[in-house]
């Protein structure tokens, strides 16, 4: 079974470069691929890598 390597959202902002709000943006309208939500205050919202391309679209549709 291929393993998963999860990622946050500060991981998705340093690659993507982009601010958080829109990661939330992308995240509240169900658009980002979640593996495990976060279990509460302290515990992070672990992304599917293809989180990354889907943000990397959105702000490429935003600057067109």
């Amino acid at each position: 079974m291929k393993e998963l390597n999860p990622v946050t959202k500060k991981n998705i902002r340093i690659v993507t470069k982009c601010p958080g709000y829109i990661i939330d943006y992308l995240y509240d309208c169900g658009r980002l691929p979640v593996i495990q939500d976060s279990k509460g205050r302290g515990y992070p919202t672990l992304y599917d890598p293809k989180a990354i391309d889907v943000v990397k679209n959105h702000m490429n549709k935003k600057v067109s």
